[in-house]
C-alpha cells in the first residue's frame, strides 16, 4: 500500500513510536491526523511534521480512554477530510508489578488506555473505512508483553494479548474489504514510557531496571521504519527485536525450553524487584 496522498491517524503522537511513526509519514507524503492525551507534546510533533515536509490536517489532545472524545474527533475528521485510509494504534501506558501490590484502579486504568483506547479507534474509523469500500490498512502496537507472559506484566500483557487476539480476527474479516492489519510487538524500545512506566518494586530497584532497559533498546524511529514496512508489505505479525523472535519461535515449538527460560527470568525479576516483607 502507498502512502504518498493518504490520509492517516495516529495515537500517541505526541513521543516515542507515536512521533517517529508520524515523522516517518511526514516524509512519505501522508495526510495526518494526529492524537495524545500530551498538548504540548503534540504541539512538537507537528511543528517537527511541518519541517519535515509534512501535512497534519488535523492534532488534538484528549484521553484515548475516552469514548466522547474519541468519537467527536472522528465525525470532525470524517465531516471535514473524509474516511481514513490507515489508522495506526500506539497509545498506551506500562504497569510492572506483582498482583499481591495492585490496586482495582491499577486494572482499571491499564485497561482502558491500552485496550479500550485501541477499540475506540476501532469502532470510530474501520466501520467508515468498509463502508467507503477503497480498502486501506490498520496497525495495532502490541508488545512482547503480547505474544510471551513476561513476568512482572499481569495487566499490561492482558491487554497487549487481547490486541493480538483481534487483529487476528480482523486480519480475515477485514480481508474481504481490501483493509490490511498488522499487529507490532515490539521488545525493549528507549521511548518516554520507559521513564512513565510504573515499577511497583523495592526502593531504587525500578531505577536500575530502566537503566538496562535503555542498554537494549531501540530507537523509536527504528520501530517506526519496520511499521512503515509492515504497511507497505501488508506484513500481520511484525515483532521487532531478534531475540524476541528466539523466544517466540521456543514458546511454539520447543515448549520444555521456553518454560524453563521464564521460570529463570521469572526468579531473576523476582530477585531484582521484589519489595521485603
Amino acid at each position: 500500500m502507498q502512502i504518498q496522498g493518504r490520509k492517516v491517524f495516529i495515537s500517541g503522537a505526541a513521543s516515542g513510536i507515536g512521533r517517529a511513526t508520524a515523522l516517518a509519514m511526514a516524509r512519505s507524503g501522508a495526510r495526518l491526523f494526529l492524537a495524545d492525551i500530551n498538548q504540548p507534546g503534540l504541539d512538537q510533533t507537528c511543528r517537527m511534521c511541518a519541517q519535515a515536509g509534512g501535512e497534519v490536517c488535523l492534532a488534538r489532545a484528549f484521553d484515548v480512554a475516552d469514548y466522547q472524545a474519541f468519537a467527536d474527533f472522528a465525525h470532525e475528521v470524517h465531516r471535514g477530510y473524509g474516511v481514513m485510509d490507515i489508522l495506526i494504534n500506539v497509545a498506551g501506558i506500562a504497569l510492572f508489578s506483582q498482583i499481591e501490590d495492585m490496586r482495582h484502579s491499577d486494572w482499571e486504568r491499564v485497561i482502558k488506555v491500552n485496550l479500550w483506547g485501541v477499540i475506540h479507534g476501532l469502532e470510530c474509523f474501520v466501520p467508515q473505512m468498509i463502508r467507503q469500500g477503497r480498502g486501506g490498512h490498520i496497525v495495532s502496537v502490541s508488545s512482547t508483553a503480547g505474544i510471551i507472559g513476561l513476568p512482572w506484566h499481569a495487566v499490561y500483557a492482558g491487554t497487549k494479548h487481547a490486541l493480538v487476539g483481534i487483529s487476528e480476527v480482523l486480519r480475515y474479516d477485514l480481508k474481504k474489504h481490501r483493509i490490511g492489519v498488522s499487529v507490532v510487538c515490539p521488545g525493549a524500545v528507549n521511548t518516554g514510557l520507559v521513564q512513565s512506566a510504573e515499577i511497583h518494586a523495592r526502593q531504587g530497584a525500578g531505577d536500575t531496571l530502566r537503566r538496562l532497559f535503555v542498554k537494549v533498546a531501540l530507537d523509536p524511529e527504528r520501530v517506526a521504519d519496520i511499521i512503515m514496512d509492515a504497511i507497505l508489505k501488508r506484513k500481520f505479525l511484525v515483532i521487532t527485536s531478534p531475540d524476541i523472535k528466539t523466544l517466540y519461535f521456543l514458546k511454539r515449538h520447543l515448549f520444555p525450553l521456553y518454560h524453563l527460560v521464564m521460570l529463570l527470568l521469572t526468579r531473576i525479576m523476582d530477585a531484582s524487584l521484589k519489595r521485603e516483607g
